[in-house]
């Protein structure tokens, strides 16, 4: 019969997912070396690292200060939209800020999955006036290219250091670029 923490963790796994990682803590029998999955970024930690891996490394970090800034425009967009009663594009903007978020967060979490060394960046302070809603657009827009910008540069980088994972994980936010 299972001990009552042996039933905690068989029900941490179903929720979570994370088997091996969540039995490694609980059970040494399913502990391994290493159960996170280096990348060629990682690799930049090391004293041999080359040049194209720390540059890989720094367009990484760089990518999630970008999906954090532009994720704060989207929310000041929002607030703007908000108090001139434009409701319609307030949620667009909101709902546009919690998927940048998003998206800050899952280059995190796949950093940390594959051991990726992660420094985090200040944000700078977004736009907070518009003259026109057209004018809001337009930052919008330029914020949209220089993450598209920013996203294939580090797909290049990765795909030059023969990092494959790091490039694959790239590529659904290199498609959504592309539709947006």
């Amino acid at each position: 019969m299972p001990s009552l923490l042996q039933t905690f963790t068989i029900t941490c796994l179903l929720v979570s997912g994370d088997v091996l990682e969540t039995a490694a803590f609980f059970n040494p029998v399913f502990r391994r070396a290493n159960t996170r999955t280096p990348s060629a970024i990682s690799a930049s930690t090391t004293p041999s690292s080359s040049p194209l891996q720390t540059n890989l490394e720094r367009l990484y970090n760089e990518q999630i200060t970008r999906e954090f800034e532009a994720s704060q425009l989207y929310l000041s967009a929002s607030i703007w939209c908000d108090q001139r009663e434009l409701v319609g594009m307030g949620a667009y903007m909101l709902s546009e800020s919690e998927e940048e978020r998003g998206h800050g967060l899952s280059f995190v979490s796949f950093a940390m999955k594959h051991s990726i060394p992660l420094q985090l960046e200040s944000i700078a302070q977004p736009p907070c006036r518009w003259e026109t809603p057209e004018d809001l657009w337009s930052d919008v827009l330029e914020c949209e290219r220089r993450n598209s910008a920013s996203i294939g540069t580090l797909a290049d980088a990765a795909l030059e250091v023969r990092d494959h994972s790091t490039a694959a994980f790239l590529q659904p936010f290199h498609l959504e670029q592309v539709e947006s």
